[in-house]
């Protein structure tokens, strides 16, 4: 079955035009052309329906039958085009999301997934900056921001998605080399530090009840990153979120000296202020890092 073709969409719009104004030049001056070139497209409609759409007279126009008829239909379709269209606006692109994330995070787990993120939600826009200070949305230009917490900080909302507790690490040719087979063994290992969190070793050694003999070695780096790629090297044992290294462990890469330790609580969070003009931004973001968490353990 063939549809039947519409007139063209300029003759339609000088009839609503006209229909709803009664008057070929009030109609002119709205679609900001002349009175004769929408006299001219009423003529062509007609010509093109083989109906007569005014009764054109001394004291103005007035719709046909079919005229009415039309009118009708043709008005509530531009009205509903115009609705969708406003819609369509007011879902557009809005200004990015501006999120504060820990280094380490971002090059090992979020960017990696952002083009995933793309393809899930289009429209949101994201500006990534990275930090591990503690993020205060009163100063900081941020929006939201993703920390490791074992607590909710006061006055924000946290939307907790990946395991944040640590767990101590190092290459398999390292811990054949050193016959690392249990925590214990941790006090002749070299321990590879950050400055960033310089009290992790020395609190997991205490919870573990390690001892560690005064001046055994260490190696001390800026970030979390270099730590993570000196136990790839062999270079000693670093602490490390579970999250960060279930991939090498996976591949084999990495050895974990023992199971995850700490609060359960501890976890990387999604950040932001009770109140934000981002809200809807920042829902869809805590949402979508949730789902690829829980795509991740699933595979």
């Amino acid at each position: 079955m063939s549809m039947q073709r519409l007139p063209p969409l300029n003759s339609l719009k000088a009839f609503d035009a006209a229909a709803r104004h009664l008057s070929f030049t009030a109609a002119a001056a709205e679609l900001h052309v002349t009175h004769g070139a929408v006299s001219r497209q009423i003529a062509a409609l007609e010509e093109e329906l083989h109906a007569a759409l005014f009764i054109r007279g001394s004291r103005g126009l007035k719709l046909t039958q079919e005229g009415a008829q039309l009118a009708g239909a043709v008005g509530s379709a531009f009205a509903m085009m115009r609705s969708a269209v406003a819609q369509v606006r007011q879902a557009g692109p809005t200004s990015a999301l501006r999120v504060s994330v820990p280094p380490t995070l971002a090059m090992r787990w979020l960017i990696p997934r952002m083009t995933a993120l793309h393809h899930a939600h289009p429209r949101l826009r994201i500006e990534l900056s990275t930090s591990t200070e503690p993020v205060d949305f009163d100063r900081d230009p941020v929006d939201a921001a993703i920390r490791r917490i074992a607590r909710t900080p006061k006055g924000v909302i946290a939307e907790r998605f990946l395991d944040g507790r640590s767990v101590p690490v190092c290459s398999p040719a390292y811990q054949q080399q050193h016959r690392m087979r249990s925590p214990a063994d941790l006090e002749r290992a070299t321990l590879i530090v950050t400055r960033s969190e310089p009290e992790a070793w020395p609190q997991w050694l205490r919870n573990r009840r390690v001892p560690r003999r005064e001046g055994a070695a260490t190696i001390e780096f800026e970030q979390l990153y270099f730590a993570l790629q000196a136990a790839l090297d062999s270079l000693g044992v670093a602490l490390v979120p579970i999250a960060l290294v279930e991939t090498e462990i996976r591949a084999g890469r990495l050895k974990a000296l023992a199971d995850p330790e700490g609060q359960v609580s501890t976890a990387y969070a999604l950040l932001s202020p009770r109140v934000s003009a981002q809200a809807e931004s920042i829902r869809t973001l805590g949402e979508w890092l949730k789902q690829a968490t829980a795509s991740f353990e699933a595979s």
